[in-house]
């Protein structure tokens, strides 16, 4: 159950990385051309070629994530060092597309097309993107980090209270595989449901 768990909540992580790698991007385009508190000096290029952009951020956020080895999931992990892995990721992210659109630029974009500024992206833009990109992750991890906290706090209390009332009501004529008295699993009531609880008649 655990691996299916940790497996499932990877899937969540690759995918909203995803889709607020997009959402940055975007975000970035809108501030650096939309905004008019960045001012124009090199051109105006329009959306649809920012578009074109879209699908390879997708998929280079997630990459860059895993290279760096954020959908490995370790207990004890703290936000501090799940801030700088999301930063550190966000960078390989810039540096990989800076070096991947270049290398397409050069190599495959037609001359007709090299002139149109196809697959070229501002140095403003991937910077705003980077500076996004960390707050848009990070805060959505927080916020998943946080409902977990909360998911896990109430099993463990449900968990005590089941401890408590086989350690009060011995009457009942059931107790929990493990320990020789209930009350050696107070303060691991999450324990206690998940897997060492398989009550049984005394």
């Amino acid at each position: 159950m655990v691996r299916r768990h940790n497996r499932l909540l990877v899937a969540f992580y690759v995918c909203s990385d995803a889709i607020l790698g997009v959402a940055a991007f975007v975000l970035a385009y809108v501030l650096r051309f939309e905004s008019g508190l960045i001012p124009i000096t090199k051109g105006y290029p329009p959306f649809s070629q920012y578009v074109n952009v879209l699908p390879f951020v997708g998929v280079l956020v997630p990459f860059a994530f895993h290279v760096q080895g954020l959908y490995r999931l370790r207990r004890g992990r703290s936000r501090v060092d799940d801030f700088f892995a999301v930063l550190v990721g966000s960078i390989l992210a810039v540096v990989f597309g800076v070096v991947a659109t270049l290398y397409v630029q050069a190599y495959y974009v037609p001359d007709e097309l090299k002139d149109r500024g196809a697959y070229e992206v501002s140095q403003i833009v991937w910077g705003l993107f980077l500076v996004l990109n960390v707050l848009l992750t990070f805060s959505s991890r927080a916020i998943v980090r946080e409902l977990l906290e909360q998911i896990r706090g109430a099993v463990t209390h449900t968990g005590d209270l089941l401890v408590q009332g086989l350690a009060v009501h011995p009457a009942l004529g059931l107790r929990l595989n493990g320990p020789d008295h209930p009350s050696e699993l107070l303060g691991k009531g999450h324990q206690a449901l998940l897997y060492r609880v398989g009550c049984r008649r005394a």
